[in-house]
Parts: C-alpha cells; structure tokens; sequence
C-alpha cells in the first residue's frame, strides 16, 4: 500500500501517512532487484523454444537466428491475489539453462537470474533497464484485469554478465495504476 518499505538487515521504514495506489518499486542496486522479487510471486503460464526473427532479434538485442527459452509469467504481489496482478512478463533465457523454468516453479519467488547463477554459475555484471509508457496490448488485457488501450508501463531488463553479453531478457507490461519507478539521483561531487 505504499506506508512502509522493508529491507533485509536494514529493518522497516514509514513512508508514508496514506495509501498510495498500486506498487511502487525504487531500485537503485540489484540487490535492491532481488528484494522486489522477493515481495512478487511469479505464476508461470507458458513455457516455450523459440528461434529469434530480425524484428524480436531488434527489440531484444540479440542475433537474429539465436535460440531462446521464453518463458510467459505473471506477476502478483505476496498475498497472490489473481484479481489484481501487478503485471505480465514474458522473459527470454538462453536456450542451455532449459531447466531453469522447472527451477522456478519450484521458487516462483526468486529472480530468474540468480537461478541462474546458483545453478550455472553466470553472473549478473550489469542489468540495463528501459522504462516507456504505452497502451495495454488488448491480448493482455483479460489477463490483467484492465481496459485494452489504457496506459501502461513497460519495462525492459537486460540482464548481463562481465563481457556485457545479454543471458536474460525479461518485458514486463505494468497496468499504470498498478506500478510506479521511483528514482532518485545524487550529485557526484558536493
């Protein structure tokens, strides 16, 4: 509801004397990232191999021709309230880590990414994230439980490791009321 945030071994923190509307995520590190996945749950609803054309090869920044395991989720907050999910995502995972969607049925509260690299030793160096708005797509609007057309969030993580090579591309699409990115900017030098 927006009135206090948590953070572990940092404790519990007011934010706020009202609720607020929808989910605020404020993420600075991606140890930030792990918490807020710790605060969703991830309902997997398709699974699949896909081989990339030139226009999804585009949009993901990847080669055209690669094989990937995309991977339909949908996202809901702790109490798992189907009512009202926080968003949809659909993720792309290279095409070796075929047992990570197993993986993640088994904890559908842990990043994809650190299944990853607790089960093959990849590690996350960088995650580049892209923010736009734009209207929900009508096939997801059902799903959702939102008008086709209305504003939406989408948000774009590319996950990559020490040789700045994408293994993990995940989109999520976020209602508007339901998801707010909250930044904050310091100066370098006082």
């Amino acid at each position: 509801m927006g009135l206090v945030t948590r953070k572990k071994r940092l404790g519990t923190r007011v934010e706020s004397a009202s609720s607020q509307l929808g989910y605020s995520q404020s993420v600075a590190t991606l140890e930030g990232l792990m918490q807020l996945a710790e605060d969703q749950l991830r309902v997997v609803r398709k699974v699949e191999t896909v081989v990339v054309d030139r226009p999804s090869a585009k949009r993901l920044g990847v080669p055209p021709g690669s094989r990937w395991i995309r991977i339909e989720l949908l996202r809901l907050l702790g109490d798992g309230n189907l009512e009202k999910p926080v968003g949809w995502t659909e993720t792309f995972i290279e095409a070796e880590y075929a047992d990570v969607p197993n993986l993640l049925l088994m904890q559908p509260k842990v990043l994809i990414s650190s299944l990853i690299e607790s089960h093959h030793g990849r590690r996350v160096a960088e995650v580049e994230q892209t923010v736009r708005a734009v209207p929900l797509p009508p096939e997801l609007a059902t799903v959702l439980h939102a008008e086709a057309g209305s504003p939406a969030l989408y948000v774009m993580r590319r996950y990559l490791d020490h040789t700045n090579e994408a293994f993990e591309i995940a989109i999520t699409i976020h209602p508007a009321e339901r998801m707010v990115v909250k930044s904050r900017l310091r100066r370098d030098r006082p």
